[in-house]
């Protein structure tokens, strides 16, 4: 199983903790690929610790869809379920609408200029086709919005859904023109941001992200989710 190398900063995590951000972040980039194994022993021979945080993590990630336990014989990288896009997609453009809408008369001064920051690296980021710093920027945006929301339950089910959009963004966002239009659309939604309409925000955060939606549709219409 090939394991990248590892982050100092893993020495501040609990066990458990540590195992299930490091095999969850490498699941959602693709480091781990659909279908590989992951052993337990390795693993902990890897973090550096027992097996019991070992499996506490994989449980997680099982939980979550993100890994396959068939028991008696492995645990591997589960595949991207191309009917997942729908399931997820949909309820996320629901709960983001809200949280624009919630945020709109919500958001600081301090916090509009950091999203304007982000959006300009994010413009930058997609125009250089440097794919990971945009999705990075992409997810700090909408950070910024669901934190002025302040809400715990919506912040939750937003994140639990990202998980696996997460993977999806990271297999489609190279295409160009994904990447230009929501661009576009990020600024769009600041402008409404700014100018406090939240009907407005709401509508634009809901259009945005079905776009992305039925892009990645159309995408695994023509070549299937796997490349």
């Amino acid at each position: 199983m090939p394991i990248p190398k590892k982050d100092s900063a893993h020495q501040r995590k609990s066990a458990k903790d540590l195992v299930y951000e490091t095999l969850c972040d490498w699941i959602i980039r693709g480091q781990m690929m659909p279908g590989e194994k992951l052993l337990d022993t390795e693993l902990a021979d890897y973090f550096n610790v027992s097996r019991t945080p070992v499996r506490e993590a994989l449980q997680m990630l099982e939980t979550q869809k993100l890994i396959k336990v068939t028991p008696g014989r492995a645990t591997t990288v589960a595949d991207v379920d191309k009917n997942d896009i729908e399931k997820c997609y949909r309820p996320l453009a629901e709960i983001q609408g809200l949280a624009a809408r919630l945020a709109a008369p919500r958001l600081t001064e301090a916090q509009l200029a950091h999203m304007e920051e982000l959006q300009l690296e994010f413009e930058q980021a997609c125009s250089a086709k440097q794919v990971e710093n945009a999705i990075d920027c992409d997810n700090k945006f909408h950070e910024v919005i669901l934190r002025a929301v302040d809400n715990e339950y919506i912040m939750e089910f937003s994140n639990m859904l990202l998980l696996h959009v997460q993977r999806i963004k990271y297999h489609y966002f190279h295409r160009d023109m994904l990447r230009k239009t929501s661009a576009e659309q990020h600024r769009d939604i600041l402008n409404a941001l700014c100018g406090r309409d939240a009907d407005l925000a709401a509508e634009l955060m809901r259009s945005h992200w079905l776009y992305v939606m039925e892009r990645c549709l159309r995408e695994v219409g023509v070549e299937g989710i796997q490349e």
